[in-house]
C-alpha cells in the first residue's frame, strides 16, 4: 500500500494541471492567427505539423484505449480538431500562394517583351538628367531606417498586448477553473492499479513524435534565417503547458513507481521544452529578418 498523497500537494498538482490544460486549449489558436495576419504558411513546417498532429493521433487512440475519463477524451479530440485547423491553413494558403505567383508570372511574361526596350531607354535617360540620385537613394534609406526604428517602437510597446496578457489571462483561466470546479476528486490515477501495455506504447509514441516534431521546424528556421510567420505566443504557451504538465505529476508524488509509470509523458513534455529553448534562441537570433523570409518565399 502506498502513502496517502498529502491534500496539499493534491491541490497544487491540480492546479498545475488545470493550467496546463488551459494552454493546451487555446495553444494553436495564435499560429492560426498569425498565418491569418500574414496570409501566409510560409513559418511553419509542414513537417511539424504533421508529426504533431500524429503524436495527438497517438495521444487520442491512447486514451480511448485505457479508457480514461470522457473530458480527457473530449480534450484529446480538441487536440486533433485544432491540428486539422492548422494544417487546413497550412495547404490554404500554400495553394492560394501558388495561384497568386502564376497569375504573376503569366502577367510579368506577357508585358515583358512590350515593355524592355521602352524602360531601358527611360531608365539611361533617368540616369543621365538626374545627377542626385544618389542623394535620392540615400535619404530614402534614412527614411526607411527611421520607419523601422518607429515600427520597433510600437513592437515595444506592445509587447505586453501581445504576449504578457495572453499568457497570464491562460494561467489565471487555468488556476480560477481549478477552484471552480470539484478540485478535490480531480485526483490523478493511482499507479498502483493495473495499467494495459498498448496505452503505455502509445505513450511513448506520442513522445517520441512530439519530440521529433520540432526537429523540422528547427531546421526551416535555420535555412530560412528567419521565423516571420511563426507565433511566439505559440510555443510560449507550448512550454508553459508542458512545465506545468510536468510540475503536476512531480508534486503528486515522486517515488520511482509513479515516475515510471509516468516516464513518458515527462520525456515528452520536458524534452519538447529544451527544443522550444532553441526556437526561442531563434526568435531572438532571427528577429530582425523579416525581409530574407519574404526574399526566400
Amino acid at each position: 500500500m502506498s502513502e496517502p498523497v498529502p491534500p496539499i500537494r493534491v491541490i497544487l498538482s491540480n492546479v498545475a494541471g488545470s493550467t496546463s490544460l488551459a494552454c493546451w486549449i487555446v495553444l494553436l489558436l495564435p499560429q492560426l492567427i498569425e498565418q491569418w495576419r500574414t496570409k501566409s504558411a510560409d513559418g511553419i513546417s509542414i513537417g511539424f505539423l504533421l508529426t504533431w498532429a500524429a503524436g495527438d493521433v497517438a495521444n487520442l487512440i491512447g486514451a480511448i484505449w485505457a479508457g480514461l475519463l470522457p473530458e480527457v477524451i473530449l480534450l484529446a479530440v480538441w487536440y486533433c480538431f485544432s491540428d486539422s485547423l492548422l494544417i487546413a491553413s497550412y495547404f490554404y494558403y500554400k495553394h492560394r500562394d501558388a495561384l497568386i505567383n502564376k497569375h504573376k508570372h503569366d502577367h510579368e511574361e506577357g508585358i515583358h517583351h512590350h515593355h524592355h526596350h521602352h524602360h531601358h531607354h527611360q531608365q539611361q535617360h533617368s540616369q543621365d538628367e538626374d545627377p542626385t540620385q544618389p542623394l535620392l537613394n540615400r535619404r530614402n534609406s534614412a527614411q526607411r531606417r527611421s520607419s523601422l526604428a518607429e515600427v520597433a517602437d510600437e513592437s515595444a510597446n506592445s509587447v505586453f498586448v501581445r504576449i504578457v496578457f495572453p499568457v497570464l489571462f491562460v494561467i489565471v483561466a487555468g488556476v480560477v477553473g481549478f477552484f471552480f470546479s470539484d478540485g478535490e476528486d480531480q485526483t490523478i490515477d493511482d499507479p498502483s492499479k493495473e495499467t494495459k501495455l498498448g496505452p503505455q506504447i502509445l505513450g511513448y509514441i506520442s513522445a517520441a513524435l512530439y519530440l521529433g516534431a520540432r526537429i523540422p521546424q528547427i531546421i526551416q528556421n535555420h535555412r530560412r534565417r528567419s521565423v516571420y510567420g511563426l507565433s511566439l505566443l505559440f510555443f510560449i504557451f507550448s512550454t508553459l503547458g508542458n512545465v506545468t504538465y510536468a510540475a503536476q505529476i512531480f508534486i503528486y508524488r515522486f517515488d520511482a513507481k509513479w515516475l515510471v509509470l509516468n516516464l513518458s509523458w515527462i520525456l515528452g513534455s520536458l524534452g519538447t521544452v529544451f527544443e522550444d529553448i532553441i526556437i526561442f534562441a531563434q526568435f531572438y537570433i532571427y528577429k530582425n529578418s523579416k525581409e530574407t523570409a519574404i526574399e526566400q518565399s
